[in-house]
């Protein structure tokens, strides 16, 4: 078919040039020939509506991921334009794919493209004058993703028709695109593309036709899948980090969403302010170009609505667009469509406008004003279609300069911290918590970082670091994703910078609230994890070794006894605790400090007995949770750690929380019970559970659910007033209910608790602390907080700080008869470790974490969210700890 087209072209051209009549006549009954040879060519390609039976943008319909690579794989059987690849499992086990589109050419030449890509996206290899040779023949590879967030419907279906029109188009911007761009077509979220379609399917025709799905369209993250980037937990980021940062090293990164600004009908760049300092210049430069571009491309297609420079900032780097992949050099483009729920169409009325849109009013990031109408699906499709040609479009245009300018960053970075620190981070072999370390170090891996290893015992500034350090240097191609997640973090506030938003020069008095992010502004990674770690403000000298496959901890069983000894501080020992418990062995917590074979031993370190389980589980335990124990013969006091019977709570209202909290159980092996509203409802929550845990979710919500007539009958109401009866009887009988940030609402106010939340009523220009890491003061001689450091830090995001109502207020109050212990406090300094806090002092000497003892059992209450997103690694332990009722 290329060859066809090529061969077209010239008949066409020496058509003008023939002046002899018979040999015309002749060349026009070949043209003919040889275009109906073309046009059975394009009629052998299925398009998108022959395949689905309906056109993708169709009211009503959508496709699962299954059809979706189906059709991908229907096209490479009938064009060399296209191939599908594999890039591993979901979360649910499905193989998540991508398909590959170029010229047939350049399909045939792939490994060659892609080894260019990694060439000068690597930079050590290449010379500069290498890299323009390199970027003469390379081609522009560019990811586009859609379908990250599974309820914003279209992107994913206009992959149906991006795929067909790009392997069948013969007009000179198709041809010029498959000629100079190699692109990647993936599905972010397979798992969740086919459970909308399905959700979708089921409620067309019904009152509930554009209902909220009852469950997570990821399995463990929901619509926080989009902000596990950097620390890639789930598959699926895992598996696109790995394609973008080790196999393909794209040039341009392009994610598709669904949630413009009303009534705008889709957000493209700029982004508004402020933008992560951790990014090369180069970065906001290709975004513009980019963004106007797309502007460019709706107005002269008559697509109005298009705006830029409003919600979306560029901070936070747990997108997998933006400061995560630009730290890879890498121009990243976001957009949100407008669309009104799935494939439903929606007529709006000016009445609908907020009212500063009523009277569409032109600005330099929103000249053409949607003035509102029917708004269907094929709308939002060919709004998708138009903004992933103009990205096309622009990476074919500066195919060269995508390519080399590429290598000018990475070379501009490795150049700068050869001289200017941070030259980067060292991070010591012997660690509290080993197995969190090697964590970090294999997230760091996946997306491509450099890392090495000492090959001996090193001093750096006075301090000894052992064989085996590792060392994370800033002088490589990516040394500013390393620096952005490794350093701490320091938000602007806004209000001082009115140049930079609004386009004021002169200092401007704001005397409201601060402006808030759009995500979480700290998230330091040693400090979120707890591996301790040391920044390198001058250069180091030390015989190192690179770092090539994912790390393990060495661990082995040493000493000789019927006991084993092994720290709380490190989260496998939770592994192995629910290991040997599932074995039928006994464990549990020293009571006091103790010594064993010349080694101290802290307060909770935990204690295992042996004679009950094999000596070749012993063997499987060190092996499979990479602890070392210690054997020996210990008799000190100690409190018993059982099996627990664990209930999660899960509302037809999906909940994020609730997802990680899982994912976190399912990693270390926590089992336990997904609670439903008519179990709650049912009572004798004793007889079935110890412990039940409430995720991150309002006390309404709980508590009232769906509203009657928005769902389907069994997807309506909460745990009502006889839900909350029973979960207080619970405790009562012997229960421990946890309660994790806004969830610890609900007892306080229904059990009638002698607490109060002290922020619930406190305006945000008083009190502001949007997504920070802050420093708590830990009771260590509690059981809850065994395994943490008497000052440690918690992730703080939208928090409850408690205090204890006054005696002299609890009866006049009506408040239960309670204990109250306060396992955790701010302490009276300044809290800030990383981000951005406002009226700290508010909280100072508050509880952060509250025991409550209620009849036989108790309630554990975290003001603030003890595993954030499966990010907050430091502090996870306090979470088991609580479901293990240690």
């Amino acid at each position: 078919m290329e060859r066809s087209n090529r061969c077209v072209k010239f008949l066409q051209r020496s058509l003008k040039m023939v002046k002899d009549r018979r040999k015309t006549l002749f060349l026009i009954s070949v043209i003919f020939l040889l275009t109906g040879f073309v046009f059975s060519l394009c009629a052998q390609v299925i398009s998108p509506g022959q395949f689905l039976g309906y056109n993708p943008g169709d009211d009503f319909h959508l496709a699962t991921y299954e059809q979706l690579v189906g059709y991908f794989e229907k096209l490479s059987t009938e064009t060399d334009r296209l191939r599908v690849f594999d890039m591993g499992q979901t979360s649910e086990g499905r193989k998540m794919k991508y398909g590959v589109i170029s010229s047939a050419v350049n399909m045939a030449n792939l490994n060659r493209y892609r080894e260019i890509s990694r060439k000068l996206s690597l930079v050590r290899e290449v010379s500069p004058d290498e890299a323009k040779k390199l970027a003469a023949e390379g081609k522009v590879i560019v990811w586009i993703d859609s379908g990250m967030h599974s309820s914003e419907a279209s992107p994913p279906m206009h992959q149906f028709q991006l795929a067909y029109d790009l392997v069948t188009g013969t007009d000179q911007k198709t041809e010029w695109i498959r000629e100079n761009v190699i692109l990647l077509l993936a599905i972010a979220n397979p798992d969740g593309m086919t459970i909308v379609a399905d959700w979708y399917r089921q409620q067309i025709g019904t009152p509930y036709e554009v209902s909220p799905l009852p469950v997570l369209y990821n399995k463990y993250a929901g619509h926080d899948n989009n902000r596990d980037s950097f620390m890639a937990n789930l598959a699926e980021t895992q598996n696109m980090n790995r394609i973008i940062g080790k196999v393909w090293f794209p040039e341009l990164y392009y994610t598709q969403h669904e949630t413009a600004p009303f009534p705008a009908r889709i957000w493209i760049p700029p982004n508004p302010e402020p933008v992560n300092p951790n990014l090369h210049p180069l970065i906001f430069r290709w975004k513009n170009l980019i963004g106007a571009a797309m502007g460019q491309g709706f107005d002269a297609a008559d697509k109005p609505g298009a705006i830029s420079r409003t919600a979306f900032d560029l901070w936070y780097p747990g997108y997998s667009d933006g400061p995560s992949v630009e730290g890879h050099n890498i121009p990243s483009v976001l957009t949100e469509t407008a669309n009104y729920r799935y494939a439903t169409p929606h007529y709006y009325r000016l009445n609908d406008f907020p009212k500063q849109y009523q009277d569409f009013t032109m600005g330099t990031f929103y000249p053409s004003p949607w003035q509102g109408g029917w708004w269907r699906f094929r709308d939002a499709v060919d709004y998708d279609l138009t903004a992933s040609k103009s990205v096309l479009d622009v990476a074919a245009r500066y195919r060269y300069e995508f390519l080399l300018y590429k290598y000018k960053m990475g070379r501009d970075v490795i150049n700068r911290f050869r001289s200017e620190p941070p030259y980067g981070w060292i991070v010591p072999a012997i660690q509290r918590d080993s197995n969190t370390t090697a964590l970090m170090i294999n997230r760091l891996l996946g997306y491509g970082v450099e890392i090495y290893r000492a090959n001996r015992d090193f001093i750096y500034e006075g301090i000894s670091f052992g064989k085996g350090s590792y060392i994370i240097p800033t002088s490589q191609p990516f040394g500013m994703y390393v620096k952005n997640l490794l350093e701490k973090q320091h938000y602007p506030d806004l209000r001082k910078y009115g140049y930079l938003w609004q386009g004021i020069s002169r200092e401007l008095k704001w005397d409201g609230a601060p402006l808030a992010p759009y995500d979480g502004v700290g998230w330091t990674l040693p400090l979120q994890m707890g591996v301790q770690v040391l920044k390198m403000e001058n250069p180091l000298q030390v015989e190192w070794t690179p770092v090539s496959e994912p790390v393990t901890v060495k661990c082995n069983l040493s000493g000789s006894g019927d006991r084993i000894v092994f720290s709380h501080s490190d989260n496998n020992s939770f592994l192995a605790v629910n290991y040997i418990l599932q074995a039928g062995g006994k464990v549990g917590c020293a009571l006091t400090d103790f010594s064993l074979r010349g080694k101290k031993y802290l307060k909770g370190t935990f204690i295992a007995e042996t004679k009950n389980i094999s000596k070749k589980v012993v063997r499987e335990l060190v092996t499979q949770t990479h602890i070392s124990p210690v054997r020996g013969k210990i008799q000190i006091k100690t409190k018993p750690v059982t099996k627990k019977r664990i209930a999660l709570y899960r509302s037809p209202v999906a909940n994020m929380d609730a997802g990680w909290i899982s994912y976190l159980f399912d990693r270390y092996k926590f089992p336990y019970h997904w609670l439903t509203n008519a179990e709650v409802k049912a009572g004798e929550l004793h007889n079935r559970f110890d412990v039940i845990v409430l995720p991150d979710q309002r006390a309404a919500s709980i508590l009232n659910g769906h509203r009657k007539g928005t769902m389907p009958p069994g997807y309506v109401g909460g745990i009502a007033g006889a839900g909350v009866a029973n979960l207080q009887q619970f405790v009562k009988n012997g229960g421990v209910l946890v309660c994790n940030k806004s969830s610890c609402d609900l007892p306080v106010q229904q059990f009638k608790l002698p607490v109060k939340n002290i922020l619930a009523n406190v305006k945000p220009d008083s009190f502001n602390c949007p997504g920070s890491l802050l420093k708590v003061n830990y009771e260590i001689n509690n059981p809850l907080i065994f395994g943490m450091r008497k000052q440690d830090v918690a992730y703080f995001s939208r928090g409850r700080v408690f205090e204890m109502i006054p005696d002299s207020l609890r009866k006049k109050g009506n408040y239960q008869n309670v204990t109250v212990k306060i396992v955790a406090r701010y302490p009276d300094e300044p809290l800030l470790l990383s981000g951005w806090i406002l009226g700290e002092k508010l909280i100072h000497k508050k509880a952060a974490i509250l025991e409550v003892k209620l009849g036989k059992g108790k309630i554990i209450l975290f003001g603030f969210n003890v595993h954030n997103r499966a990010q907050a690694y430091a502090t996870i332990k306090l979470l088991f700890n609580s479901v293990l009722a240690i």
